[in-house]
C-alpha cells in the first residue's frame, strides 16, 4: 500500500510534485525526486473513466491531441496568439454532488481561454485580478494575469530599425501558455444552472490526512496540454484526482519553465471530506527567476529537475509564493440570484 501511494503522488500532494516509487529508495542520494510527466494522451478516443460513491460522481476524460487544423481554428475563433502544440482540447474532469447539485468542471479549452486578456476569459474561471492590475475606470488592464515574461533571446530579436513600416504585432494572449485557470463551479436545479455560494477562508488543507497511506479507491490523471515554447522552455497543464475512503482530492497543475529566465507553478487544489458541507479550494501561484534560484544556492546546470520532461517546479519553495487564495465552495442550496452560467466571480480576499 505504501509503494502504491508513492506512485500516485501522495507523498508530495502539498507541493503538487509526484514521487516515483524508486525515489524513496534513493532519497539519500538526491535532494528531491524528479517528477515524471503525465501519461501520454490516447491515440484515439476512449470512453471516459467514471466513479461513483458517497453521493458523488466523477468523470475523467482523457482525449487525443488535436490536429493542427483544429488548433489553428481555435486560435482564430478565440483570438489567441498561441495555442499549445500538444493540445488535448476535449479533455476534462467533472465532479458532481448529487444531493446539492454542485458541479466542478476542469477543461482544457476554458483553461486556455484564461491565457487571454482581450477579450477576457469566461467569468469566474480564474481569480479576480489583484488591485494593482486593475485600472480605475475599467475592470481590468491589458496584459497577462501572471505577468509578462520574455525569453532569453528577446533583446537579440528586437527590431533595431525605427522605420514606420516595422510594426509590432498586437498581443492579446500569453505566449507561454501559463494559465491562472481555477475551473468552473455551478449548481444545477430544475431551472438550469445557478451560481454556487462561496466565501473566503483561512482554512488550510488537512496535510496529515492527505499524507496518510490509506487505500486509494480511484485515481486518474489527465493531460490538457504541453508545449516546448519554440525550444525556449516547457509548459504543461494537467489534472489529477484521487478518491479515498473518507475524502476526494483534485490537483490542477500548470508548470512553466522559460529557459535561463524563470520557473512558475500555478496549482489549484480541491479537497472535500465526505459528509462535509463545503469543498475547499486553494489556489497558489509560485514563481522564481533563475537569478533568484542561483542566489540561494540552487545548482541549475545539469540539474535533474530541469530536463525535457521535468520542468523544475520542485525547486520552488514557500518563499516563492506570489499569491494564495482559499475559498469554501458551499454545498448547500445554491443562491438563486440569477440564472447565469456555471462560473461567477468571487469576492477578493
Amino acid at each position: 500500500r505504501a509503494s502504491r501511494a508513492s506512485l500516485l503522488g501522495v507523498d508530495r500532494v502539498a507541493s503538487g510534485a509526484r514521487v516515483p516509487r524508486s525515489s524513496a529508495r534513493r532519497a539519500d542520494s538526491m535532494q528531491a525526486p524528479v517528477a515524471p510527466p503525465p501519461p501520454s494522451p490516447p491515440a484515439s478516443a476512449l470512453p471516459a473513466a467514471t466513479h461513483e460513491g458517497k453521493g458523488w460522481s466523477f468523470e475523467a476524460d482523457s482525449r487525443p491531441l488535436w490536429h493542427s487544423s483544429r488548433i489553428d481554428d481555435l486560435g482564430k475563433e478565440e483570438q489567441l496568439c498561441k495555442v499549445p502544440d500538444m493540445f488535448c482540447g476535449d479533455a476534462l474532469l467533472r465532479i458532481r454532488h448529487e444531493s446539492s447539485g454542485f458541479e466542478l468542471e476542469l477543461n482544457a479549452t476554458d483553461a486556455l481561454r484564461c491565457c487571454r486578456w482581450r477579450p477576457p476569459p469566461p467569468p469566474g474561471t480564474r481569480p479576480p485580478r489583484p488591485a494593482s492590475q486593475t485600472a480605475p475606470d475599467t475592470e481590468e488592464i491589458d496584459g497577462p494575469y501572471l505577468g509578462a515574461v520574455r525569453c532569453q533571446f528577446a533583446d537579440r530579436w528586437k527590431p533595431k530599425s525605427n522605420s514606420p513600416d516595422v510594426k509590432e504585432l498586437e498581443v492579446m494572449s500569453d505566449w507561454t501558455c501559463s494559465t491562472p485557470y481555477w475551473g468552473s463551479i455551478c449548481g444545477t436545479k430544475d431551472s438550469g444552472k445557478v451560481p454556487i455560494s462561496e466565501e473566503a477562508t483561512v482554512e488550510g488543507l488537512p496535510m496529515d490526512l492527505l499524507r496518510r497511506r490509506d487505500e486509494i479507491h480511484w485515481y486518474q490523471e489527465v493531460l490538457f496540454w504541453e508545449d516546448e515554447l519554440d525550444d525556449n522552455g516547457l509548459c504543461r497543464l494537467s489534472v489529477r484526482v484521487r478518491v479515498m475512503p473518507t475524502f476526494w482530492f483534485v490537483l490542477l497543475l500548470c508548470e512553466l519553465r522559460v529557459d535561463n529566465v524563470m520557473i512558475r507553478e500555478v496549482a489549484t487544489r480541491f479537497f472535500c471530506a465526505f459528509g462535509s458541507d463545503h469543498v475547499l479550494r486553494e489556489w497558489t501561484w509560485k514563481e522564481a527567476t533563475y537569478e533568484a534560484l542561483r542566489t540561494r544556492g540552487v545548482p541549475l546546470s545539469d540539474n535533474p529537475q530541469i530536463s525535457q520532461t521535468s520542468i523544475g517546479t520542485t525547486l520552488l519553495e514557500q518563499a516563492d509564493v506570489r499569491q494564495q487564495l482559499r475559498h469554501k465552495l458551499l454545498l448547500g442550496p445554491p443562491t438563486v440570484d440569477s440564472a447565469a452560467g456555471c462560473s461567477t466571480e468571487t469576492s477578493k480576499d
